[in-house]
């Protein structure tokens, strides 16, 4: 070789002479990649000029992607001069790529987006800053800004009732929580930008939340492996209401909305104003929300104490920069609404007074290392004040609880994310209810990684919980055993796996273990409870919860047609709920006397299926069919399992001409005669709907008008999850309307 080489001394010059050009032309990009520009668009739909949030951005070869804010604008820092490919994605708009040569010169970019044939809304909508982007989905779902306000929602499970598998626990119009295949409470997360929201909504089915949906960005829902970083107890998911009190994207110039919504069925109004000013690099935001409504009419009279009034008010700001954002941001919530009255509590009703301060921190510092892309800590000190006021204006119930969450999570790895997160409370009640002045440390660990190839994506997590309930005053003896320290800790882990078998085709599989501490109030109730008609009692032995999900998920979409099939199965062990003992305390009810629930802990099956089947049949006409199913049982005596939705579901046909968008829906349910020892049954119904919107600029504004006529044909028919349905069936023929103005 040696001599071969001597005897071509013209091959060893041209050879150095290819790799000094090659030096050198290294060098020249190198040189280049040290100029870097910033870059910043908008993304609009192609016939509406609806500007899109949550659309996700990239550039190819970079590995950088944002995601579009609430008023579709995007903005990258620091990005090399050149050539540079840019990818647009959102679920239900054509993929979309655009070259852009970055330089000084380089001009705001404005995308337009065109709509898909066909989209089945309900699954992959994101909306903006979605904190898992990285992750494949498995059956998650989320709704952006505008979406959100298309239904006209007055609560946020109002707001979701329309998604498969979805119900609503009620006791009146203004007091509903989601309960998710079956599950609620404490095993479905609500979250407010992360963290707890700091109320009791979970504990009782009188607690409203303190979330008003028209304040929202946006609303996602997680499930899987994903949910894990948000809590150890997420069979039923992770619902993250997105607000943007503290900006994360500079805007470029002053933002401004207004929103006007009004609904019949109980002569309800609600007004929503917000901005976003930017000051150099900060940026500034206020919110105002005012809500009234009268008493609910049904369709066989008026149903009495349901009336509301709510204000709330939120302003924050943030220092942003490229390499991230620091802000912080306070938000007060007061609501004054009515529970209807009952024989079994109160004839006259209860009038509860909600008002809850909150205080959030946030800071996000960007890395862009492979090894560490960013991260990301976040507080929030919450406030709630709680009263159940008897008609007389007596004190009958008063809650009062302070809460302190932290947490701190590290962006690893490109498809990884580990964190720990930190929570105190301290609970405390008063009038008519003895249980003691209580509070709770809980501290976590968590890692979430995902492993892509070819086909398969698969996803791990793992958790681990430590919680200790610690009563002030220990050693009372009272009916729910003695008051003392409780101190628990668990596991929980989850595994997915999704296989693309085509570009059409994917299947995927869920496995969760998790693990659910007994509350402050499952622990130590004692007293009556008069908005939910009950005397309660809790359980000082109470062990924790364990439970096992299974799920298998099929999702075939071509450009006509999609098809999503889920089946599901949670075995829970020491399921915690109150149960009726068949025994009656006093509690000045109205007949002097309430049933007697206390806190056990029992063996449940759950099995169930979600379907949703959607196409397009004729041009701009389409048809959406879903349906879900949840049957629940005690083990091992096999007996069924109280408050549990029966098969229910909708059939949709749309109209989408340009920017306008009408639909016919009727709303079914079976009848639920699986019930426990002291349920009623509940019959079966079909309700139609009829709605539309229309998006459309006038002036250089951008308009959003939304109508929809509930229960066309003012059907009495009741849910079998309303506390209430003894009382008064649902709500009758119901008016909405909404009205929302960009600046």
């Amino acid at each position: 070789m040696v001599r071969t080489l001597k005897k071509c001394p013209h091959l060893l010059v041209f050879v150095f002479g290819i790799v000094g050009c090659l030096f050198c032309y290294l060098k020249d990009v190198q040189s280049a990649s040290d100029t870097t520009q910033s870059l910043e668009g908008e993304v609009t739909e192609e016939r509406s000029h609806t500007r899109l949030s949550g659309v996700s951005v990239q550039i190819k070869g970079l590995e950088r992607s944002v995601r579009t804010d609430s008023n579709g604008r995007f903005k990258f820092d620091a990005v090399p001069e050149g050539q540079q490919t840019l990818q647009f994605l959102k679920g239900g708009y054509q993929r979309f790529e655009l070259v852009v040569n970055v330089n000084a010169a380089t001009p705001y970019l404005k995308i337009e987006m065109e709509t898909l044939s066909f989209q089945l809304q309900t699954i992959r909508v994101y909306g903006s800053n979605r904190t898992l982007s990285q992750f494949e989905e498995t059956t998650d779902l989320a709704l952006s800004e505008v979406e959100l306000q298309r239904r006209v929602g007055m609560t946020l499970a109002n707001a979701l009732a329309d998604e498969t598998g979805i119900s609503q626990r009620t006791m009146g119009r203004a007091v509903a929580r989601p309960v998710i295949r079956g599950l609620g409470g404490d095993r479905l997360l609500i979250l407010e930008n992360g963290e707890r929201t700091g109320d009791k909504s979970a504990s009782s089915a009188d607690h409203a939340v303190s979330i008003d949906p028209t304040t929202a960005e946006g609303v996602e829902i997680t499930r899987g492996p994903a949910s894990l970083i948000y809590g150890s107890s997420t069979l039923g998911g992770v619902i993250n209401v997105k607000s943007n009190n503290i900006p994360q994207v500079l805007p470029k110039r002053l933002d401004m909305y207004l929103t006007f919504q009004g609904e019949s069925v109980n002569s309800g109004l609600t007004g929503t104003t917000g901005l976003t000013v930017p000051i150099g690099d900060f940026a500034g935001n206020l919110e105002w929300n005012r809500r009234f409504a009268s008493d609910t009419q049904t369709p066989i009279g008026v149903l009495e104490n349901t009336a509301l009034s709510n204000v709330n008010f939120s302003g924050g700001a943030a220092l942003i920069k490229p390499w991230g954002f620091i802000g912080a941001s306070g938000s007060s919530y007061r609501s004054d609404y009515g529970i209807p009255g009952s024989p079994e509590g109160h004839l006259s009703g209860v009038n509860i007074a909600l008002d809850k301060q909150r205080y959030e921190g946030q800071i996000e510092y960007r890395f862009n290392t492979r090894l560490l892309e960013k991260v990301k800590l976040q507080t929030a000190y919450t406030r709630y004040q709680h009263q159940e006021l008897e008609s007389n204006g007596a004190l009958g119930v008063e809650f009062g609880l302070l809460t302190y969450n932290a947490s701190a999570m590290a962006y690893v790895l490109e498809n990884a994310i580990a964190g720990v997160s930190g929570e105190y409370r301290d609970h405390a009640t008063g009038g008519f209810y003895w249980t003691p002045h209580t509070r709770e440390f809980a501290v976590a660990g968590f890692y979430l990684n995902q492993y892509n190839f070819d086909k398969l994506t698969l996803q791990g997590a793992i958790r681990y919980d430590i919680r200790r309930s610690e009563p002030f005053r220990p050693g009372a003896v009272i009916r729910a055993g003695t008051v003392q320290r409780r101190d628990f800790k668990g596991m929980s882990g989850a595994t997915a796996a999704i296989y693309r078998w085509t570009d059409k085709l994917n299947i995927g599989t869920n496995l969760m273990k998790t693990f659910r501490a007994p509350g402050i109030e499952e622990l130590f109730s004692d007293g009556p409870h008069l908005a939910v008609y009950s005397y309660e009692i809790g359980n000082a032995e109470l062990e924790p919860e364990t439970g096992y999900g299974a799920e298998f998920f099929v999702r075939y979409a071509t450009d006509r047609f999609r098809l999503n099939l889920i089946l599901f199965r949670n075995r829970i062990y020491n399921y915690l709920i109150p149960t009726n003992t068949g025994l009656k305390e006093w509690g000045s009810g109205a007949a002097g006397w309430l049933w007697i629930y206390q806190y056990m802990g029992h063996h449940v099956l759950m099995n169930g299926v979600e379907v949703q089947i959607g196409g397009e049949v004729l041009p701009q006409v389409r048809i959406a069919f879903d349906m879900s199913g949840v049957r629940g049982r005690l083990e091992p005596t096999r007996s069924p399992l109280e408050r549990i939705p029966p098969l229910n579901g909708k059939l949709v046909f749309s109209y989408t001409p340009s920017a306008f968008h009408f639909h016919v829906t009727s709303r079914f349910s079976a009848g639920q005669t699986r019930l426990g020892e002291f349920e009623e049954p509940t019959d079966g119904y079909l309700v139609y709907d009829i709605g539309g919107y229309l998006n459309f600029s006038w002036w250089q504004l951008e308009n959003m008008v939304v109508f929809e006529v509930e229960n066309l044909f003012d059907t009495t028919y009741r849910e079998h999850l309303s506390r209430i349905k003894a009382v008064m069936p649902e709500p009758g023929r119901n008016l909405k309307f909404l009205y929302k103005l960009n600046f």
